[in-house]
C-alpha cells in the first residue's frame, strides 16, 4: 500500500516541481562550498559596486577571488596584485596592492584604485580577505541589483510567477499521440525548429553584442552605499575601446586572448600595468552553438535515415 502511494506520488507532477526545485537550491549551495573550499576563501566570488578600479574592473563585474597569505601578494603600482580586503567599517574594497611592509613581522599593506589619485589608509594583513584571479563581466550586476530592497520584491514576485506558470500550465505531453510525432506551428514547420530557431538567433546576438557591444542602464544597487549609478556593459573589444580612450596618460592597449578568457594590459607612461583574466562570452557562445547545431544535425540525418531505412522496408 504505502509503495502505491509513493508511485502515486512520484507520478505527481508538483511533487517532481518541488523536487526539482529542492535539488536545485541543494546543487547550488553544494557547488558553492566547492568552490569555497578549492579557492581557500569564504567569498570566491564578489560584485565590483563602485568605479575606482575602472578600467581594469568595471561596475558589474564578477570577479573570483582567490586566498592568499601575505607572503604571496605582489605589491607594485603597476603590476602588483589586485586584493579584496574589508576596511574599518567592514566594507568589501577591491584595490591594487602598491606596498607592502614587513612591521614586526606583521605585514601591513597599502592600496589604491587604478582610477583613483590618491592612496587607501594602509590597512593590516589581518583583513586580507585574498585576491582577484578572474572577472566576469555583466553579471555583477544582478547581486547588485538585490542590494535594492525594492528589486528584491520584484524578484521574489517574479519567482511566484515562474513557479505558479510551472504547476499550473498544462502538459505538453500526451500519451495518445503517435511515437515520433512532432508539433506543427505555422503550417508545417515543426515547433522544435522553431525553439532551435530563437536559440541560434539569441546565441548570434550574445556572440555580437559579447564582442561590439555596449549598453548602459541605471542600476539602483550599485556604486557607494548602494546609492545606484548608471552602470555600462562592454564587449571585448568596446571594452578595449574604453581603456584606450578612459585615461589621457594610456599610451597603447593589448589585448591577448586564450581559451575562454581573455585580457587587456594598458601600457602607461610609467610602464605596463596588468589586467586581470576575463570570461570570454563570445567563445563561450559560439562553441555552445556548434556544439547545439552539430548535435541536432546528427539527429535530423539520422531521422532521415530511419525513415529511409523503413520506406525500403514497406517496399519490399
Amino acid at each position: 500500500m504505502a509503495l502505491e502511494t509513493l508511485k502515486k506520488l512520484w507520478k505527481n507532477e508538483y511533487f517532481q516541481t518541488v523536487l526539482t526545485l529542492i535539488l536545485l537550491i541543494a546543487f547550488v549551495l553544494g557547488f558553492w562550498r566547492i568552490v569555497q573550499t578549492a579557492l581557500r576563501t569564504e567569498y570566491p566570488a564578489l560584485a565590483v559596486s563602485s568605479s575606482s578600479m575602472v578600467p581594469t574592473l568595471n561596475v558589474g563585474d564578477l570577479i573570483i577571488v582567490q586566498g592568499a597569505s601575505p607572503e604571496q601578494i605582489n605589491a607594485s603600482y603597476l603590476n602588483g596584485d589586485i586584493v579584496v580586503y574589508k576596511n574599518s567599517k567592514e566594507d568589501f574594497i577591491v584595490h591594487r596592492a602598491v606596498k607592502v611592509e614587513n612591521k614586526s613581522g606583521e605585514y601591513w599593506f597599502t592600496t589604491k584604485g587604478d582610477n583613483n589619485s590618491v592612496e587607501d589608509s594602509s590597512w593590516n594583513s589581518s583583513r586580507l580577505i585574498g585576491k582577484v584571479v578572474g572577472r566576469i563581466p555583466w553579471i555583477g550586476n544582478f547581486p547588485l541589483l538585490m542590494h535594492s530592497q525594492q528589486n528584491i520584491y520584484i524578484f521574489i514576485i517574479f519567482i511566484i510567477i515562474l513557479i505558479v506558470v510551472f504547476l499550473f500550465f498544462p502538459s505538453e505531453t500526451d500519451k495518445k499521440e503517435k511515437e515520433g510525432e512532432e508539433r506543427l506551428i505555422i503550417g508545417k514547420i515543426p515547433l522544435k525548429m522553431i525553439y532551435l530557431t530563437i536559440l541560434n538567433i539569441f546565441l548570434i546576438g550574445l556572440i555580437i553584442f559579447s564582442l561590439w557591444g555596449t549598453f548602459t542602464f541605471w542600476n539602483p544597487g550599485a556604486g557607494s552605499y548602494s546609492r545606484g549609478m548608471y552602470v555600462t556593459v562592454y564587449g571585448m573589444f568596446s571594452d578595449v575601446n574604453f581603456h584606450e580612450t578612459h585615461s589621457r596618460n594610456v599610451r597603447e592597449v593589448f589585448l591577448s586572448q586564450s581559451f575562454l578568457t581573455y585580457n587587456i594590459d594598458c601600457r602607461l607612461s610609467e610602464g605596463l600595468r596588468t589586467g586581470v583574466p576575463t570570461f570570454s562570452w563570445s567563445q563561450a557562445a559560439i562553441i555552445i552553438l556548434l556544439v547545439l547545431d552539430t548535435w541536432n544535425l546528427i539527429k535530423i540525418l539520422r531521422k532521415q535515415g530511419r525513415l529511409k531505412l523503413k520506406r525500403r522496408q514497406e517496399s519490399i
